[in-house]
């Protein structure tokens, strides 16, 4: 399996970034918050904290990225917002 995955970048201020565990049925939980000060940096973050399952990456409403263990991301188009 590839990680194909399709990003837009944000470069804000600092934002607060919810991790989320993905199971069978999608996200589970109620997620762990990470503060990073852009979605290059909160991804970075996220990478450290991958464990042992699929985690999924979001700023609020917007989805980031998702990230399987042992399977770094492969292919990424950033779109950048302004």
């Amino acid at each position: 399996m590839t990680n194909i995955i399709q990003l837009s970048e944000h470069n804000g201020g600092s934002s607060a970034y919810r991790l989320y565990d993905v199971g069978r049925a999608g996200r589970e939980g109620a997620g762990r918050g990470i503060r990073a000060r852009s979605d290059t940096e909160a991804k970075a973050l996220a990478l450290m904290l991958l464990v042992d399952q699929p985690i999924e990456l979001w700023d609020k409403t917007r989805f980031i990225a998702r990230y399987w263990p042992g399977n770094l991301p492969m292919a990424v188009s950033v779109k950048a917002h302004h």
